[in-house]
């Protein structure tokens, strides 16, 4: 006689919560999330750090969404090379390789 597989001890569905505080998605913690914003503050300084926020950084590439499209593109073109050269200096972005800018308005964004 062979034996048959147990059933499970609890019969249903599991949580999505606890199915997701086990994965280990790559990406910033809220720690280096913290660092970035700090850093951005410091290097464009506090009303134009205002004007843009944390969208992801992946594989060495930093994305910033802008409150417009004319401020992404004045960016993207004129000052990305050299705004990535100074957060490189900064601890926690030892790994970046890019900047990149886009369009990302969002509500009450840019109030004081």
């Amino acid at each position: 006689m062979t034996k048959r597989a147990q059933p499970a001890a609890k019969a249903g569905m599991e949580k999505i919560s606890s199915i997701l505080r086990r994965l280990r998605i790559p990406g910033p913690g809220p720690l280096h999330v913290r660092q970035i914003q700090e850093a951005l503050a410091a290097e464009l300084g506090e009303q134009a750090a205002r004007d843009v926020r944390f969208a992801s950084f992946r594989s060495g590439t930093l994305v910033l969404e802008c409150r417009s499209a004319a401020r992404a593109f004045e960016w993207q073109a004129f000052a990305r090379a050299d705004l990535a050269a100074r957060l490189k200096t900064r601890p926690g972005l030892e790994g970046l390789a890019e900047v990149k800018f886009r369009n990302g308005s969002w509500r009450g964004h840019g109030r004081a």
